[in-house]
């Protein structure tokens, strides 16, 4: 391959790429970094890092599910042959695996953080049956899971005995408890990660979708404070889970807010890329290796003591945030793709190429 071949390559698959879904990975990455060493006591706008990334986080997961089975939205859902459907599952089944592990070996850090990356993969497993059910049974199963899933997992959480990574109430089968246990429960997270599937199939690179979506956004955030003042009007008690806008408590209203906010979010990262991508490209670098950048910041919460939590300084937050910055954008200038990224994609893209299987 010619030097203008590859400056060609690299150009198509730069192109390829969405850059404002890059943007709202960096977006959401440095929330959560900021949820676990920020001190909204000093700043009292850090409150948005508490709940909102990390529903961001997931919607994005089910759009880029999405995007790996329509070839970053060169073909419809619709289009997809069953050969492209087998890969697809394939790599995020090898995906969600390699999530899993990792999240468990980051959890024997000892870090005063849940980390979702297990919950995550085992997210990316409940995906899979659902890559091309229509649109409108998607969004009602979803319906479902945020309506109804934080209530069915804290009963089945009580009724087993309280959840752990690892489900108590079943020994020997592993990670069951990331179905119901108390963070990131499956049963209604699963929510975010389908609302995230459909938004992926929105036609993403065009202006007036991003408008939409945005439009979609902020009427599902209003509804989930409305709804809540509403009800607090007709005779509701306040204090009911059901109207407990608490980040985390995963409530129906809550997590409509959160899903109205992500689309939001990835609304004007699509709007803003498009328009300022020299400006933002730091943010586009770390949301192209978002999982490195996340994994990084446990690290160091490890590397320079658990005190960077729970006695949390701002200083502490702005010098993490630049190092991620700094080191992310330097990565994708010189080498490209992140670390922990080539390893997903390596390892899932031979596996889906060892075994699809073929007609005869």
């Amino acid at each position: 391959m010619t030097a203008d071949d590859r400056a060609t390559t690299a150009q198509a698959a730069r192109i390829s790429r969405i850059d404002g879904l890059d943007l709202a990975r960096g977006i959401a990455v440095l929330g959560m970094v900021g949820a676990h060493v920020g001190d909204e006591g000093s700043w009292d706008w850090l409150v948005v890092t508490h709940g909102f990334p990390s529903a961001l986080f997931a919607v994005l997961a089910g759009v880029s599910m999405t995007m790996m089975l329509t070839l970053r939205g060169r073909v419809a859902v619709a289009d997809v042959d069953d050969a492209q459907l087998w890969r697809t599952r394939i790599r995020i089944a090898v995906r969600g695996l390699m999530l899993v592990g990792l999240g468990l070996v980051l959890a024997l850090l000892g870090t005063p953080v849940v980390v979702i990356l297990t919950h995550l993969g085992v997210m990316f497993w409940l995906t899979m049956p659902f890559l091309r059910v229509r649109t409108p049974v998607l969004l009602s199963v979803s319906a479902a899971c945020l309506a109804f899933g934080g209530y069915a997992a804290f009963q089945i959480d009580a009724a087993v005995g309280h959840g752990s990574l690892w489900g108590p109430a079943y020994p020997g089968i592993p990670i069951i408890g990331a179905l119901w246990g108390p963070y990131y429960p499956a049963l209604a997270w699963m929510g975010y990660v389908l609302v995230g599937v459909c938004v992926g199939r929105m036609a993403l690179r065009e202006d007036r979708v991003a408008l939409l979506l945005a439009g979609l956004g902020l009427m599902a955030f209003a509804a989930s404070r409305l709804s809540v003042a509403l009800a607090v009007m007709a005779g509701a008690d306040a204090s009911s889970w059901w109207l407990d806008l608490e980040d985390h408590s995963y409530s129906p209203v809550e997590m409509l807010g959160n899903v109205g906010v992500a689309c939001a979010v990835i609304a004007a990262s699509l709007w803003i890329a498009r328009r300022a991508r020299g400006l933002v490209w730091p943010l586009l670098a770390v949301g192209s290796m978002a999982l490195t950048a996340y994994v990084a910041h446990l690290i160091v919460i490890v590397a320079v003591g658990t005190e960077i939590v729970w006695q949390p300084s701002n200083v502490s937050l702005v010098a993490l945030w630049l190092g991620i910055i700094v080191f992310c954008s330097l990565w994708r200038w010189r080498l490209g793709a992140g670390p922990l990224e080539r390893w997903l994609t390596a390892w899932s893209t031979r596996a889906a190429n060892s075994r699809v299987p073929v007609r005869t």
